[in-house]
């Protein structure tokens, strides 16, 4: 996944936010906050926090980079965000972002978004976890971590493959479907500040 200098910036900080191992059993021991592998729009900080309805929170915070081996992207159209498909091959890799810390109804306003064309489905994600024990250093290690995800169960016929593991956020960034979203959550941002 690539980080672009004109990207939105809450997008930029959930790219380079690395948990550390303290902060990841924190994140999975909270109760009825099963984890979610996310790929297409909701990677957007912005659109994660339309769509589950929560624009006071830093959800950053609680995303990092993540990938999950065994699927491949596709997309419906040419301009249509992507969806993802099991396939034999391990090798095959999605890239995207893990979010902990969704509680049930969060969870459910995903749901309500992505469910009708997809199904929820349990994977196995590889994360990267900073050691938190050498502030000097910058050392990292692996960990899989069991999330929920949606996935395409259909057939894929008349589906496009996306030739990258990654999919292309440009397009979508420059529509107007994120641009209403930006614009909304900068005006609850702004009525919020009003108020104190």
């Amino acid at each position: 996944m690539e980080d672009k200098p004109w990207y939105p910036e809450d997008y930029r900080q959930a790219l380079l936010n690395t948990l550390t191992e303290e902060k990841l059993t924190e994140l999975l021991e909270k109760q009825n906050c099963a984890p979610r592998f996310v790929y297409g729009v909701l990677m957007l900080p912005t659109v994660l926090k339309y769509i589950i309805e929560d624009q006071a929170s830093d959800i950053t915070e609680c995303m990092t980079r993540a990938y999950i081996s065994g699927y491949k992207l596709y997309q419906i159209s040419p301009r249509s965000p992507p969806v993802v498909i099991r396939t034999s091959n391990p090798h095959d890799t999605v890239q995207g972002m893990v979010v902990f810390g969704l509680d049930v109804n969060q969870r459910n306003l995903i749901y309500d978004f992505e469910g009708g064309l997809m199904n929820l489905v349990d994977v196995r994600v590889q994360i990267r976890l900073k050691d938190s024990s050498l502030l000097s250093h910058d050392i990292r290690s692996g960990r899989t971590v069991d999330a929920g995800m949606f996935a395409w169960l259909d057939s894929k016929e008349g589906l496009i493959p996306v030739e990258s593991t990654a999919w292309s956020l440009d397009g979508f960034l420059k529509g107007s479907f994120y641009e209403n979203i930006a614009q909304s959550q900068r005006r609850v941002m702004l009525d919020g500040s009003r108020r104190i």
